[in-house]
């Protein structure tokens, strides 16, 4: 691999609710010390409070809710420290509790007809047939409508965790691998040695920070004779008129593939594959280093 361009590297036990195991996931950021998730760019979605198709149908099965009761049993639902607990637990903080209450309880109380279980386990409450803490997974549930990316935490934890690089793309870093670090004055020939070896190689990538300059090398290794694709975050252009993808790409560093299995996977009638990062006294970015962690 090439480098041209001077780059300055800088659970809990399980709970019962509404008369079944409920096992609350491991909350937001208590995996490995990982800082928790800033929640404040966290967004709720508007819940629909439409009737559903089959008109209000708890209401038939049971009685007419009683919405000033209702009320007074979310609010203390809400005040239920132990009610808190479980969110917390479940990736709901006391920002985002708040928020999915306030939605929760609006849609109670505005919607046209409830769900069929939720209708029926409030009015048993009302009645003193149930207990608060049994709208638990129905609050969730409505939670994680109007914060989808509850269902999702654990995955995203692990993909914004950026303190161990070293145990990023296992299978490509168990390759013996060579990288050639080139850098020199300005005008010394970096980039004119390093496209002649772009040329020359039987596969090779150009990640530059510019889509002007990926496409510079797009025109120029074409014009040289060797097929070359270009990919920006605007444009994909494949020489091949089927649309294969060619030994060859130039593209903006954010757009390189690091999932493509000629580029990990050793080949006999590969060649070493080039990285060409056409960064000039900048710090490295984020994209920078997972790209020569990946080759």
């Amino acid at each position: 691999m090439w480098l041209h361009r001077g780059l300055r590297i800088l659970g809990p036990a399980p709970l019962r609710a509404a008369g079944r195991l409920f096992n609350p996931p491991r909350a937001i950021g208590s995996s490995n010390g990982a800082k928790p998730p800033d929640t404040s760019l966290f967004v709720p979605l508007a819940p629909s409070l439409r009737a559903g198709p089959g008109g209000n149908v708890g209401a038939e099965l049971s009685k007419e809710l009683n919405k000033s009761e209702a009320l007074r049993i979310l609010n203390k639902f809400y005040k239920q420290k132990e009610m808190q607990r479980l969110g917390s637990e479940n990736g709901l903080d006391a920002r985002l509790f708040h928020q999915a209450f306030i939605s929760f309880r609006k849609y109670v109380m505005e919607v046209e007809s409830l769900s069929v279980d939720l209708h029926i386990i409030l009015n048993d409450i009302c009645c003193g047939a149930g207990h608060v803490d049994d709208l638990f997974p129905y609050f969730l549930r409505h939670a994680k409508q109007v914060f989808p990316m509850l269902d999702c935490m654990e995955d995203l934890r692990k993909i914004s965790d950026l303190r161990l690089p070293a145990n990023w793309y296992p299978e490509a870093r168990a390759i013996q691998r060579k990288i050639v670090f080139h850098a020199g004055p300005t005008n010394s020939g970096k980039t004119h040695h390093a496209i002649q070896n772009f040329l020359a190689a039987k596969s090779g990538v150009y990640c530059g920070p510019l889509k002007l300059l990926a496409h510079e090398i797009y025109q120029k290794s074409n014009d040289a004779g060797v097929p070359c694709d270009l990919v920006t975050g605007e444009e994909r252009t494949f020489v091949d008129p089927d649309g294969r993808q060619s030994a060859h790409v130039a593209c903006t560093i954010e757009m390189c593939s690091v999932t493509t299995p000629c580029m990990c996977t050793p080949q006999p009638d590969l060649s070493r594959l080039h990285l060409y990062s056409a960064l000039e006294n900048l710090i490295m970015s984020q994209n920078t280093l997972q790209l020569i962690l990946y080759f």
